[in-house]
C-alpha cells in the first residue's frame, strides 16, 4: 500500500498551521491599518481648532463662575483697589517650560507709612519665540504703593524695582539690619537682589551675592541659619536643560503637545548664601553674601524644588530647611549647629507620603493644626495625587495624616500650587485655601507620569486667552473643623472658588488693616486677583509683630505661642516665605475664637544664643496689633515653664 497523501488531503496539523498563519496575517493587517488611521486622525486633530479637541474634564467658564455662595466669602476687589498686573509670557508656541510655572508676589511696607504695598514678579519674552512681545506690553516686575484711600498706584519706575529678568519667586527680608525691607528675586538665569535705601527707592546690589549663576531659581527664603543676627538666603532651583534650554515640548495623547515634566530634564542643587555684611565695610553701606552651598553640605543631594520652609522643624532651636520637590522625594536639611546641614527627610517621615510614594510637590503651608505648638506642614501636588498634611510629633518627626482629614477627597482631582494654613474666619481653627491650575491641557488625556517624548515646536499661538483656558482648574477653600479636620467649603470661598483661571501663587496679608487676612492670587498668563476677606467672623483676632536687633527687623523664623484666658493654647510662626513663590505679610496672625483676652505670650526667637532665646511677655486683649521686641520680655527656659 502506498503512504502518499491523496491529492487535496493535507494533514490536519498542516491545515491548522496554515489557518493560524493566515489569521495572524489578517490580525497584523488590521492592527497596522488601525494604527495608521489613528496616527492620521491624531495628526489631523492636531491641526484642527480647539473646538474639535475632546473636552476631557475641562472646566466650563459658565459653570465655574456661578458657583453657589453661602456667604459674602472672599470678594474680588481687584478693580476696586486698582491693582492691574498681568503675568506676561511668550509669545506662546515654543513650550518654554518656565511659562507654565507662573510667578509669585510679595507684600511689604517698603516706605514705612504703615500701609502694605504689593510687588509682583513677571516673566517676559520666551527665548526662542518666533516674534517679540508687542512693544506696549509691560513684562517687568511691578511695584504698587497703597494710598490713603486703600487703592494702589503703580510706582515701579520711581522705586527702581522693575527687574526685567525672567522671574519666578520672591523673598523679602532686611539683609543689612537697617530696619527697611529688601527684596530678592529668583529668576530663570541670574537672580537679583535689591536694597531698600529708606528713601522710597531700591538699588540693585545683585553683585553682593558674590557669584554669578545661570540656574532656574524658583522659591527663596531669608533666615538666620547660624543665629548670628544677620539674615542668610536659601534659593531653591528647579531643573537644568543644557540641550534645549527648556524650549521643547512633550507629546501627549490626541496628537497634542504641551509642557514637559521635570523628569525630562536634569535635577539641580539648591543654593545657600551666608550673610557676611557684619564683616564688610559698613561705613559704605556695603552688603555682602558668600555662596556656602558646598561647605554647608547642600550639594550632596539634588532637587526638583518648588516650595521651601525655613524655620526650626526639629525642636532644637536651630532653623532647618524643608524643600518640596516636584515628582521626587522632599528634602529636609537638618541644621547641625556648626554651619552644616544633613538631609534627613526620609528619617523624619516627610520625604514621601504615608504610602511611600514621592509626589509632585508644589506649594507649602506651615501652621499648628492640632495645637501642640509644633510646626505642621502641608504640601500641594498634582491631580490624581492629593495635598498631603504632615503633622509634627515628638522628636522632630512627621506623620502623614491626610487620609480621613477631608483634604484627600477635596484635592485629589486638582493640581495645587499656592496654599496657606491661616484662620480666615477667626474661629480659632486654621483654614486651607488652595490655588489650582493645570500643567498640561485638560483635553490631552495624558497621564501625568506617563511616557512622553520630546518635540521641538516652533509655532505661533495668537489667542493667549483660549490657550490658557485649557489649563484652568478650580480653586479650593477648606475650613477647619473642631475635630481637627477640614471641610470643603466652596460656597464660602466666594469669588476665590468661582474664579476661572490657571492659578499659581497665593499670598496672604491684612491689606485693608481690619484685622483679618485678605488674599492675592497670581494666575498663569492672566491678571492677578485680590480677594477681600468678607467672611462672617466667628471670634476675635490678634496680630503680633516680632522684631529683633538694633534696626528692629522682622524676626523671620520666630515662633509665637498664646496662652488664652479660656485655657486654650495656640501657636503661630513668623515664616512669610511659604505658599508658592510668594512672600506673605511678616506678621503672626491669630484667630482667637471666643477668647477676648490672652494670659501670656511666649516667643522663641530665631537668633542669638539658643539658651537665651525664649521670652515671656505679658498678656493682652484681643483685636489689636502687638509689637514685641527681642530683649524686652522675661527670659524663660521653655514654653512650659
Amino acid at each position: 500500500m502506498s503512504d502518499s497523501i491523496p491529492p487535496g488531503k493535507l494533514p490536519l496539523a498542516v491545515r491548522i498551521g496554515v489557518a493560524l498563519i493566515c489569521a495572524g496575517l489578517l490580525v497584523w493587517l488590521v492592527v497596522t491599518q488601525t494604527k495608521r488611521l489613528k496616527d492620521r486622525a491624531q495628526q489631523d486633530l492636531a491641526q484642527l481648532p480647539d473646538d474639535a479637541i475632546p473636552k476631557y474634564e475641562c472646566l466650563e467658564e459658565t459653570i465655574t463662575t456661578r458657583t453657589t455662595r453661602t456667604s459674602p466669602g472672599l470678594k474680588d476687589v481687584t478693580d476696586d483697589w486698582n491693582i492691574r498686573f498681568d503675568h506676561v509670557v511668550g509669545p506662546l508656541g515654543t513650550y518654554f517650560m518656565p511659562e507654565s510655572i507662573g510667578a509669585g508676589a510679595a507684600v511689604l511696607d517698603y516706605d514705612g507709612d504703615g500701609r502694605l504695598d504689593l510687588y509682583f514678579v513677571n516673566c517676559g519674552q520666551s527665548p526662542k519665540a518666533l516674534q517679540p512681545l508687542p512693544p506696549d506690553v509691560r513684562f517687568e516686575n511691578r511695584m504698587f504703593r497703597q494710598l490713603d484711600d486703600g487703592t494702589f498706584r503703580d510706582v515701579t519706575q520711581e522705586t527702581g524695582l522693575g527687574d526685567t529678568g525672567y522671574g519666578a519667586g520672591v523673598a523679602v527680608g532686611d539683609v543689612d539690619n537697617d530696619g527697611w525691607p529688601d527684596v530678592f528675586i529668583a529668576n530663570y538665569g541670574q537672580d537679583a537682589l535689591y536694597r531698600n535705601t529708606g528713601m522710597g527707592h531700591f538699588e540693585n546690589i545683585t553683585a553682593s551675592l558674590g557669584s554669578t549663576e545661570n540656574e532656574w531659581g524658583t522659591a527663596a527664603a531669608f533666615f538666620d541659619y547660624d543665629r548670628d543676627g544677620w539674615l542668610d538666603l536659601f534659593v531653591v532651583n528647579y531643573t537644568a536643560d543644557p540641550t534645549y534650554g527648556h524650549s521643547v515640548a512633550c507629546g501627549f495623547q490626541h496628537g497634542l503637545v504641551s509642557y514637559c515634566g521635570p523628569h525630562k530634564f536634569l535635577p539641580t542643587i539648591d543654593r545657600l548664601y551666608h550673610n557676611e555684611t557684619a564683616a564688610a565695610d559698613n561705613s559704605a553701606g556695603t552688603v555682602r553674601f558668600r555662596d556656602v552651598t558646598q561647605e554647608a553640605g547642600l550639594s550632596t543631594a539634588t532637587t526638583f524644588g518648588f516650595g521651601v520652609i525655613c524655620t526650626d522643624l526639629t525642636s532644637d532651636g536651630w532653623p532647618d530647611v524643608m524643600v518640596a520637590n516636584d515628582g521626587a522625594a522632599n528634602r529636609l536639611w537638618v541644621n547641625q549647629q556648626n554651619g552644616t546641614f544633613l538631609e534627613e527627610a526620609q528619617l523624619r517621615g516627610i520625604a514621601v507620603n504615608g504610602n511611600g510614594m514621592a509626589e509632585a510637590g508644589m506649594g507649602v503651608a506651615l501652621g499648628d493644626v492640632n495645637f501642640d505648638t509644633r510646626p505642621d506642614i502641608l504640601i500641594t501636588h498634582l491631580s490624581k495625587e492629593t495635598a498631603t498634611l504632615y503633622l509634627a510629633v515628638e522628636g522632630g518627626v512627621f506623620v502623614d495624616q491626610t487620609p480621613g482629614s477631608g483634604i484627600d477627597s477635596a484635592t485629589r482631582k486638582h493640581t495645587g500650587w499656592g496654599t496657606a494654613l491661616i484662620d480666615l474666619d477667626h474661629d480659632g481653627l486654621l483654614d486651607l485655601p488652595i490655588v489650582n491650575g493645570l500643567v498640561i491641557p485638560c483635553h490631552s488625556g495624558f497621564p501625568f507620569h506617563g511616557e512622553d517624548h520630546f518635540q521641538q515646536q516652533k509655532t505661533l499661538i495668537s489667542n493667549d486667552r483660549e490657550y490658557w483656558k485649557a489649563y484652568v482648574d478650580e480653586n479650593k477653600f477648606l475650613m477647619g473643623t473642631e475635630n481637627k479636620q477640614f471641610r470643603d467649603s466652596a460656597g464660602s470661598g466666594g469669588d476665590l472658588t468661582a474664579a476661572f483661571a490657571s492659578g499659581r501663587g497665593l499670598m496672604y496679608a491684612d491689606l485693608d488693616a481690619d484685622g483679618d487676612l485678605d488674599l492675592i492670587v497670581t494666575n498663569c498668563g492672566s491678571s492677578a486677583r485680590s480677594y477681600r476677606n468678607d467672611l462672617p467672623k466667628q471670634g476675635q483676632w490678634l496680630k503680633v509683630r516680632v522684631r529683633t536687633g538694633a534696626g528692629g527687623r522682622d524676626a523671620l523664623g520666630a515662633r509665637v505661642t498664646l496662652d488664652l484666658a479660656d485655657k486654650r493654647r495656640t501657636t503661630g510662626f513668623c515664616v512669610p516665605q511659604t505658599s508658592y513663590l510668594c512672600s506673605n505679610e511678616a506678621v503672626v496672625h491669630f484667630g482667637l475664637g471666643s477668647a477676648e483676652t490672652i494670659d501670656r505670650i511666649v516667643v522663641d526667637w530665631p537668633d542669638g544664643p539658643v539658651a537665651d532665646s525664649v521670652e515671656e511677655f505679658p498678656g493682652a486683649t484681643a483685636n489689636q496689633v502687638l509689637v514685641l521686641n527681642r530683649g524686652s520680655g522675661k527670659p524663660i527656659r521653655s514654653i512650659n515653664e
